[in-house]
């Protein structure tokens, strides 16, 4: 699975029964087909990017979290991050038997999200003007 965001570092280790799913791994480029960093400490050690963990409530009830670093708008490009995505808020809510072999995450109309950065801002953008409808 691939995301054009960066590999954020998360403080290690997770808490309470947390357990990795996916281990970010940071790219000499941006794209997938770029190799791994090898040098330095970037990948030293490889840093969680989704993880799940159980947590107690106050009626001490036992509840499901999923946690991500990745989700940005262009990450949601990604068939891959989508998935995750879905099936992470289906195992949440205890549905994890419901969860298909291959979930269909296919976007239901266009999506160009704007691309992340610095300065991109622009003042007195409405959701309309994005292609959203009333």
């Amino acid at each position: 699975m691939w995301g054009p965001t960066d590999v954020y570092e998360v403080r290690l280790p997770l808490p309470g029964d947390s357990k990795p799913l996916i281990l970010g791994q940071v790219l000499t480029g941006m794209k997938p087909t770029d190799p791994p960093v090898v040098e330095g400490k970037q990948n030293d050690p490889m840093m969680p990017v989704a993880w799940i963990k159980t947590y107690t409530g106050g009626s001490g009830k036992v509840g499901r979290a999923f946690t991500t670093t990745m989700g940005s708008s262009t990450d949601l490009q990604t068939e891959g991050v989508r998935r995750l995505i879905v099936n992470a808020c289906l195992w949440s809510v205890g549905l994890e038997d419901k969860i298909p072999e291959k979930t269909n995450v296919d976007l239901v109309g266009p999506y160009d999200p704007h691309p992340f950065g610095f300065g991109g801002f622009q003042k007195g953008r409405k959701p309309e003007d994005f292609g959203a409808t009333k």
